[in-house]
């Protein structure tokens, strides 16, 4: 074999391996935003109270790992655990049922071969008011970790990022 059929050899192999690697990880990045979605659609699901409640809140709780910890940033505690995530879901679902989430700015960064994921994103939270001329919008910027187990990526950590004012 001649040395120029081997370094065209080489030069293929790792052409492969790179359009490979950019499918894989186009596609992981495509998997943890479509879980961001399915979450944001669990959220802005109107249910109509009693059992229904506690099983939209169980479900929003699939979107989190058993550890999760929700650290909303000064003056406020951690909130530690899915169980005691999904416990204040089902509380707070009549008082934040005229509110709908969006998120936007998604940025996906890819970590630890596929494993895990960091995500930013700013999270806005609109007041559903049929009798108001405007909607009242609050918009945060947060940074989650995400981590993928059983084929299924579920967020580990959102931490509330301080942005200047």
């Amino acid at each position: 074999m001649t040395p120029f059929a081997r370094v065209g050899g080489a030069v293929l192999v790792a052409l492969c391996v790179g359009v490979g690697w950019h499918r894989w990880s186009a596609s992981e990045e495509r998997a943890v935003r479509q879980r961001l979605d399915a979450l944001t659609d669990a959220v802005n699901t109107t249910v109509s109270g009693g059992m229904e409640t506690f099983v939209q809140a169980a479900d929003i709780g699939g979107y989190f790992t058993e550890d999760v910890v929700v650290d909303l940033g000064k003056d406020a505690a951690p909130i530690v655990g899915r169980a005691t995530l999904v416990g204040m879901a089902s509380r707070l679902r009549r008082r934040t049922a005229a509110f709908r989430l969006r998120l936007d700015d998604v940025g996906v960064r890819l970590r630890e071969e596929g494993a895990a994921a960091e995500v930013t994103l700013t999270a806005s939270s609109m007041l559903r008011d049929a009798g108001a001329a405007a909607e009242s919008t609050d918009a945060r910027e947060y940074l989650l970790e995400m981590s993928k187990a059983s084929g299924t990526w579920r967020i580990s950590r959102i931490t509330a990022v301080d942005t200047l004012r």
